[in-house]
């Protein structure tokens, strides 16, 4: 590297992916201030690029934070930073100054293709004010997106990204952008999701996710408890568009749903504890397999029921699926909880599956105790070095008498402050942390080591529970054949595996593996 050349940095920033295919893009950006340096016989060493929206905190910017860095590195070089607009500068004020006095505390001289940095009165008034003005041209920019956005909303278009299922059609000759049904596949899968948890064949957010994952849902195995709650609040299923955030009250879209506003409202209410449930609980604990267990034809939940006698009351579960082949069709509630009382029987861990399982959590459990602990340790040293720097930086502040430097120190001690804080809270949160691990994973394997006695002696709830554990998706139930293949939960599966003695990628804790005999 030649040492008598100017030693300069590259900066790029775009603020929207539009950008990046138009004349303003990243790499056009980069070729024009290659091209400057190239007059000007610079040398450049890097160069940062960002694409980033918005004014605010320079340091947001991924890229900026690192030329910051890369500068700190090598503070001993004098470095000439390029930008190809003042606008890619800052679009910002408050932030434009700052960093501008970032660059004078390192010793780094601006340079813009189309603006001269005077260190004058008047060159900083002139700096100011078209800095204002980049400010000035992003809010009424954002302003005028809001408006139009706003105006689209009442109107009752969505102008956000579509929900999953949809599509945005922006070359409609009527309504210019609307959204239309994309995936139909996808959308009957969420139609079934959501109208399953208005009448309760979902009983939970849960019973939702596994419903989506077992019908491989967009293309995944695994669905998130927070996109079931999204998918049950979105509103724009029922065809209807609302935003409060902005004060736009709910209105007939222009779109085209997949739900009733009804079947939305009770999903709402169930979200908020507030619906009603219809079922007395004597009732649901007289058929503890109600809801749970489906029908073989149709796979919906089965009901259930006293029915008069001539003498007495008998208890029946049955189908209520209008279409279903057993449609109206009585289940004896003897008949289906015995069949299900024998399918429990069969899940039986042998104890060494419960032994291998409790002293691999214990395991896993006290190395998770021992990293904490480890991460204890970090946080104290980090706070400890943030406060030497914090009381260096104060004593070379007090030093100092340039009101720019000492301003650059004071920010980094705010900074370092923050920084502890945070550090702190964590450190906190680690010593509050002490749940008793020994006596959950106790119960938790006492209810997997006989299904059947915990279902049989259990209340309501613990049969719940337990019925959730064993079965990755409800079983189905065949008036004349009984219960199929069960589909088992991931724990269930495991626990099978590891008592069987001829499994060897897992064994007890003490054991040699056995030498293949020569």
């Amino acid at each position: 590297m030649n040492q008598n050349k100017t030693k300069a940095l590259i900066y790029c920033r775009v603020s929207s992916v539009k950008q990046t295919t138009e004349g303003s893009g990243l790499e056009s950006q980069e070729q024009r201030c290659q091209e400057y340096a190239k007059d000007k016989d610079y040398e450049v060493e890097a160069v940062f690029k960002d694409s980033y929206t918005g004014g605010g905190d320079f340091m947001n910017r991924p890229a900026m934070s690192k030329l910051i860095e890369y500068l700190d590195k090598y503070k001993y070089n004098n470095y000439t930073v390029i930008f190809d607009d003042l606008k890619r500068f800052a679009r910002d004020t408050e932030f434009h100054l700052k960093l501008r006095t970032a660059f004078k505390a390192r010793n780094v001289t601006p340079e813009c293709l189309n603006f001269k940095f005077e260190d004058t009165p008047e060159g900083r008034y002139v700096e100011t004010i078209l800095a204002a003005g980049g400010e000035l041209e992003r809010n009424q920019n954002k302003r005028q997106v809001v408006q139009k956005q706003k105006a689209r909303l009442d109107n009752g278009y969505w102008p956000f990204p579509s929900p999953p299922g949809y599509k945005m059609n922006r070359k409609d000759p009527i309504h210019g952008t609307i959204m239309k049904y994309g995936d139909e596949k996808t959308l009957s899968l969420i139609k079934e999701a959501l109208e399953g948890f208005a009448n309760d064949r979902f009983r939970n957010q849960l019973d939702v996710k596994k419903f989506l994952e077992s019908n491989n849902y967009c293309g995944r195995n695994h669905v998130s408890l927070t996109s079931v709650k999204n998918l049950l609040m979105n509103i724009l299923f029922t065809g209807y568009v609302e935003f409060k955030k902005w004060e736009v009250s709910r209105r007939i879209g222009h779109h085209e749903g997949i739900i009733s506003l009804e079947t939305y409202e009770i999903n709402q209410d169930k979200l908020l504890g507030k619906a009603k449930i219809m079922t007395r609980k004597d009732m649901r604990e007289d058929f503890p397999l109600r809801g749970f267990v489906t029908c073989s034809d149709c796979l919906r939940p089965y009901t259930a029921s006293w029915s008069k006698g001539r003498k007495e009351k008998h208890p029946y579960y049955h189908c209520v699926t209008m279409g279903c082949s057993f449609y109206g069709k009585s289940i004896k509630k003897l008949e289906i909880e015995n069949a299900y009382r024998i399918e429990l029987k069969k899940l039986k861990p042998k104890d060494i599956a419960i032994n291998i399982t409790k002293s691999r959590a214990l395991l896993i459990w006290n190395k998770k105790l021992k990293n904490l602990e480890n991460s204890k340790l970090s946080l104290q040293r980090n706070i400890n070095d943030n406060d030497s720097k914090m009381s260096l930086l104060a004593e070379n502040a007090s030093r100092s008498t340039i009101p720019t430097v000492i301003r650059v120190y004071e920010n980094e001690i705010e900074k370092l402050a923050g920084k502890n804080k945070e550090l702190n809270e964590n450190l906190e949160k680690i010593n509050k942390f002490n749940p008793d691990f020994g006596t959950a994973i106790n119960k938790v394997l006492s209810f997997i080591k006989s299904p059947y006695d915990t279902w049989e002696n259990g209340d309501l709830d613990t049969r719940n529970t337990i019925s959730n554990m064993v079965f990755h998706s409800k079983p189905n139930y065949d008036r004349k054949n009984g219960f199929g293949t069960a589909d088992l939960s991931i724990a269930i599966k495991l626990f099978e595996q590891l008592g069987d003695p001829n499994y060897m990628n897992v064994r007890p804790l003490g054991f040699e593996p056995r030498t293949p005999e020569v």
